[in-house]
């Protein structure tokens, strides 16, 4: 069934109340995004002839195997949110000139990651009226660009004070994720994600304000697997199965910059 996560927004502000004057009743802004979880597997076969002939320890090493198969999984569904650009609950998409998340092309710099960090401390909650000042926690940046802000983020104190880089700017956290710098498959739809090497973003902390969710079905948290000996053919069959979903809460705490060189 469709997971609901409704967002409460900010309690009203406080109005003046004069000498024996009245309380005025308030509302809390509310909004909401949906998603599905998904159900994923697969079943193999290990014959008892290649179990018996195992010099290696093959068979001990399939759930491990299994499990790095579900993580890639579960980064694929949360990358998907970020580089696919999903439409939110307001049918606008995630990354748009109407959430003020999208910057003007620029390459990694302390002055477009300065923009950046202005716009997310500008935000304004559901109500529209409460400034979030949101500070960028996270700098996200393809491979193609990671050695680029690796060098940004430790830089040394400059012979001039034009040249610096402001101890704000290299408390980022450094993620660099390779499904930004290409297309990879989005399991949930079978659909390629294109990401670009260029494209780069920065988000809060997950402390302050919703990211992207990723769920799992009530008591079966990551990967369940059960075995099942043959009896027509010697032999073991593994199933795994995995109950997942991903989705992107809130847009206010990311941005992004569609630069278009490095």
């Amino acid at each position: 069934k469709t997971v609901s996560r409704n967002q409460l927004g900010e309690a009203p502000a406080f109005e003046r109340v004069n000498e024996q004057g009245e309380f005025k009743r308030g509302a809390i802004a509310e909004g909401r995004e949906q998603y599905n979880l998904l159900t994923y597997g697969k079943v193999v076969a290990i014959t008892r002839q290649a179990i018996i002939n195992d010099d290696t320890s093959a068979f001990t090493r399939v759930p491990r195997m299994f499990g790095i198969q579900a993580a890639n999984l579960e980064s694929d569904l949360v990358w998907s949110q970020i580089v696919g650009n999903p439409t939110m609950g307001d049918n606008v998409a995630l990354f748009h000139a109407d959430h003020g998340n999208l910057g003007t092309a620029a390459a990694i710099a302390v002055d477009s990651i300065a923009a950046g960090r202005e716009a997310m401390r500008l935000q304004k909650g559901l109500d529209a009226r409460t400034i979030l000042n949101l500070s960028p926690r996270f700098l996200i940046a393809p491979v193609a660009a990671q050695t680029k802000a690796e060098q940004l983020l430790t830089s040394i104190t400059p012979a001039q004070t034009a040249n610096a880089v402001p101890e704000s700017i290299r408390r980022l956290e450094l993620i660099s994720e390779p499904r930004l710098d290409g297309g990879f498959v989005n399991p949930a739809t079978g659909a390629t994600v294109t990401g670009s090497r260029f494209h780069w973003f920065l988000a809060a902390d997950p402390a302050m304000i919703d990211l992207v969710e990723l769920g799992y079905l009530d008591g079966q948290q990551g990967v369940y697997t059960e075995t099942r000996t043959g009896f027509d053919v010697d032999g073991v069959e593994v199933k795994v199965r995995l109950d997942v979903g991903a989705k992107a809460l809130d847009w206010r705490g990311f941005w992004k910059n569609p630069a278009t060189a490095l």
